[in-house]
Order: C-alpha cells, then structure tokens, then sequence
C-alpha cells in the first residue's frame, strides 16, 4: 500500500467537520507538518555550504522561513496562513528571535569549510539577518504561501478523498518543492507520513485554539496582531495566482 493511500485510509477514520474533535485533529496535523516541511528544506538547503556561500539572501530567507511561528488555524475550519496575513507577514515573524537563534546554532555548528561563512551564521546575527530578509520579502512571502495551500491541500485531500482533491495535492506539493529546493517525491513522503503520525495522537493540543507557548524575544519580529489564520475555510489560495493575491492584499 502506497503512503498517500494508508492518509487516505487513515483520514477516513477521523471525526467529521460537525464534531467538536474535527478542527484540533487537524490542526494538529498541520502544525506537525509545517514544522517537519521548514526543518526538511533547512537540512536540504545548508547540507552543501556552497549554496550558502553562493547565494547569501537566500540563505538568510531560509533561515527566516524555517523559523518562523507554525500556524495554528482558527476555528471552525482554517488551518494555514490567509493570504493577506501573508502579505504583511505580521503572524509568522511573531516572536521567531528564539527560534531564529535554535535555527542558527545549527547552521554554523554544521559549517566546517569557511570560517567567514561559519561567523555569518552565528546566533549573534539573528536581528540582523532578519532586517535583511524583511526588506527584500518577496521570496520568504512566496514560501510561505505555497506552504500554506499545499498544507491547505492535504487536509481537504484528508476531508474529501476523492481524485480532484488527491491530483490538486500532488500539484501543490510540486510547486512547493520547486521553491523550497526540494525533491517533489521526499516532500510528499514527509508531509504523509507525518500526517498519518498525528491524525491518530490525540494528546498534542489539549485546547483546540491553543497558541504557541512562551514569548521568545518579544522584541524580534516587532508584529504583535491577532490570532494565526488560514485559507482552508471560506478564502483558499489558488496556486496561479498566489503571487498576485498577495500584492492585491497591500
């Protein structure tokens, strides 16, 4: 049996859209694999220093992007980021100097070739590396939204289960993994077998609407709004025009 058909089949077990236990089964799901995404395409990324050293503002956007605050959702049904939301990148920089810092301790202990790039990454630079990323934000945006609808799409392939759903996942994840750097089969492998990991742990979240805990470096990051919020209700994104979507939102 194939991973996507054991979600499939695991999916078919949880609670309906009309039981209380709906919206924190998925949200679970969605955090876990927002989390394993932006850890799979750091590894990916810094596993060569080359391409740190050959393209720094990428690097920097990837050490942004694999730091930032999962999504929680919002009830009844969101999962992944809104649009506009994106646009102004208000939820997602909340709070990410710790994770930031976590995220860099890793980077430049892993770097053995050139010392100059080894300091670059060190914990130490986060502030700075962040205000490098949020004045060029196009591509951390970008990230971002593809994240989101391809999170988007494996929960509505996870409530439907029909053909549509599982061919609109598959090209999700396609584009996501071009942006991100990744092989398109090794992120749909991630992203299943995480699902399937948590579609059944019922223990994660004990409040469905529960938010990120602690309050790493209030003063990284600067945007302090409202609750986290996703496309998966009544506003998903459509992958063509994801760029232009966000642009109408400023």
């Amino acid at each position: 049996m194939t991973r996507l058909q054991t979600f499939i089949d695991s999916a078919a077990s949880t609670p309906p859209e009309r039981d209380a236990r709906h919206f924190r089964t998925w949200q679970r799901v969605s955090v876990q694999v927002q989390r394993e995404v932006r850890t799979l395409a750091a590894r990916n990324f810094f596993a060569d220093e080359w391409r740190a050293a050959v393209n720094l503002d990428h690097a920097f956007t990837m050490v942004v992007y694999s730091s930032c605050q999962p999504c929680y959702g919002r009830r009844p049904a969101e999962f992944a980021y809104d649009i506009c939301e994106l646009a102004t990148l208000s939820t997602p920089l909340r709070l990410i100097g710790r994770n930031m810092q976590a995220r860099l301790a890793q980077i430049s202990e892993g770097f053995q070739g050139d010392p100059r790039l080894k300091r670059r990454f060190l914990p130490v630079w986060h502030a700075d590396i962040l205000r490098t990323v949020k004045s060029k934000p196009r591509t951390l945006i970008e990230m971002l939204a593809r994240e989101a609808s391809m999170t988007s799409a494996l929960i509505d392939l996870g409530i439907r289960r029909d053909a549509r759903a599982g061919k609109r996942f598959v090209r999700s994840v396609a584009r996501t993994a071009r942006i991100l750097g990744l092989d398109s089969a090794s992120l749909q492998d991630t992203m299943l077998r995480t699902a399937i990991e948590n579609l059944g742990d019922s223990g994660i979240f004990e409040d469905g609407d529960m938010v990120p805990p602690g309050s790493p470096d209030a003063g990284i990051g600067g945007d302090e709004n409202r609750d986290d919020r996703s496309p998966h209700g009544g506003g998903q994104m459509t992958d063509p025009g994801i760029v232009p979507d966000i642009q109408a939102c400023r």
